[in-house]
């Protein structure tokens, strides 16, 4: 089943196939090209005859068709469903790399596609079952995970939850700065 959502709040599923046809070929060249791809899955920007729900989609809709890579992979040979579900596994926004997660101890830090219909990124840090940090970026942007890794190493989970309190209202990587700048000048 294909989950389909809309930016106008329409939702629904479709047993009907967006890459139904298609090669093997065609279909990689669309899922570089995906609205996103992470672990597995795929949001894919479709038409507006996609459009989920009895309501007619506006000018302003954007109408995206999740699917797994059994759904991404259906109806193709062995070695066409295997390259497939290969290139499922190389998670991007937009084209924009998702960064391989990485662990300092028990803290984990993570970037994934943003729940929204803008391309946007999510960073994530949690320690344990805490959330430190969770701020969404647009894409493209430049890769700040090493950035909130380097600044739990120096400042420690506090600076963080003060990075995260900030991102809302001046964005991630100048929350960042912020932060950095700010203790930097108390410990001198």
């Amino acid at each position: 089943m294909i989950t389909l959502s809309c930016s106008c709040g329409s939702a629904g599923s479709t047993r009907r196939h967006p890459l139904r046809g298609m090669s093997a070929d065609e279909r990689a060249a669309l899922i570089r090209d995906a609205f996103s791809v992470s672990g597995g899955f795929l949001a894919l920007e479709v038409d507006a005859s996609w459009h989920p729900g009895a309501d007619e989609p506006s000018e302003g809709c954007v109408v995206l068709a999740d699917l797994d890579s059994l759904d991404a992979s259906a109806g193709l040979d062995a070695a066409g469903a295997k390259a497939i579900r290969d290139l499922l596994e190389i998670g991007h926004v937009r084209g924009q790399a998702l960064p391989a997660p990485v662990e300092v101890g028990s803290v984990r830090f993570r970037v994934a596609p943003a729940d929204e219909f803008g391309p946007a990124m999510a960073y994530m840090v949690t320690d344990g079952t805490e959330t430190l940090l969770d701020a969404t970026v647009p894409v493209p942007h430049e890769d700040l995970l090493a950035d909130l890794v380097d600044l739990h190493r120096d400042l420690g989970a506090d600076a963080l939850v003060h990075v995260d309190a900030l991102a809302a209202r001046t964005g991630l990587a100048a929350a960042i700065r912020r932060v950095r700048t700010e203790r930097g000048a108390a410990v001198a």
